[in-house]
C-alpha cells in the first residue's frame, strides 16, 4: 500500500513538471514493474474520467433518433420531396444514405457514446502500453548513442510519469475545459525531463533524444505511404493493361 501511494504522489508531482519525481523513480527498486503499474493506471483512469464525462453529455443531450425522425418528417415540407418520393428507387438509396450518415456524422464530430467510451477502459491501457514501449525503446537507444548511463528498465520506468498529463484529456466533460495542443505539449515536457533524469544527459542531448523517436516515425510512416501509393500505382497499371 505504501508503495501505490508513493505512485500516486509521484503521479501528481510530474503532473506539476517536479524533476524529483522521475528521480525517485529513477533510482526505484525495479522501475519497469512500477512504471508498468503507473501505464496501467494513468490508461485505465482517464478512460473511466471520460466514460463519466461521455454519459453525463448522453443524459444531457437530446435523442439522436428523435432529431434524426425529426429532420425526415421535415423534408416532406419540402418542394423536391413531392418529386423525389414519385421515384422508389431513388427515394430507396436517399433513405439508405440518410440512414448512412446518422451512423456515421455524429460520431465524426464528437457526439456522446457511453458504450464506445466503455470500451476504452480495455483499449486505452493497452495503446498507452504499445506507446510507452516503442517511444521509451527508441528514446533508451538514442540516449545511449548520447552518452547516457541509464539502465532500459529506468527509461521506462521515469517515462511512464510522462504519461500523467494524460488524465487531464479525461477531464473533458468539465464544461468549457478544453486541453488541445497544451497536452501534447505538456506531455512532451515531461518526456524531455524522464529521459534527461534516466540518462542523466545533458539539456541539450536529452531534447535531441526526446525528440528524435518522432523523427523515427515520421520516417516509418513516409515509407508506409509511399509503398501505399506505389502499391496503388502498379494496382491501377496493371488494369489498364488488361
Amino acid at each position: 500500500m505504501g508503495q501505490r501511494t508513493l505512485s500516486f504522489e509521484l503521479v501528481f508531482r510530474a503532473l506539476g513538471l517536479d524533476s524529483e519525481a522521475y528521480d525517485r523513480l529513477r533510482d526505484d527498486d525495479n522501475p519497469f514493474v512500477e512504471g508498468l503499474f503507473l501505464i496501467v493506471l494513468i490508461g485505465v483512469a482517464t478512460a473511466v474520467l471520460n466514460l463519466i464525462g461521455q454519459t453525463l453529455a448522453w443524459a444531457g443531450t437530446p435523442s439522436m433518433s428523435a432529431i434524426k425522425d425529426l429532420l425526415w418528417q421535415a423534408f416532406a415540407t419540402m418542394p423536391w420531396w413531392s418529386q423525389m418520393a414519385g421515384d422508389a428507387e431513388a427515394m430507396a438509396q436517399f433513405k439508405q444514405l440518410y440512414d448512412l450518415g446518422w451512423q456515421v456524422l455524429p460520431r465524426l464530430f464528437g457526439a456522446a457514446d457511453p458504450l464506445a467510451a466503455s470500451l476504452n477502459i480495455l483499449f486505452w491501457p493497452l495503446a498507452a502500453l504499445l506507446s510507452w514501449l516503442i517511444y521509451g525503446t527508441l528514446a533508451h537507444l538514442f540516449a545511449r548513442l548520447l552518452g547516457g548511463v541509464g539502465r532500459y528498465d529506468q527509461t521506462l520506468g521515469t517515462l511512464a510519469l510522462s504519461y500523467a498529463p494524460l488524465l487531464v484529456h479525461g477531464l473533458g466533460f468539465v464544461p468549457y475545459f478544453t486541453a488541445g495542443a497544451a497536452l501534447h505539449t505538456w506531455q512532451l515536457i515531461c518526456r524531455y525531463q524522464a529521459i534527461r533524469s534516466a540518462g542523466q544527459l545533458s539539456w541539450g542531448r536529452a531534447f535531441w533524444a526526446t525528440v528524435l523517436p518522432f523523427a523515427v516515425y515520421l520516417i516509418f510512416w513516409a515509407m508506409i505511404g509511399a509503398i501505399a501509393v506505389l502499391g496503388l500505382a502498379a494496382a491501377v497499371i496493371a488494369q489498364w493493361g488488361r
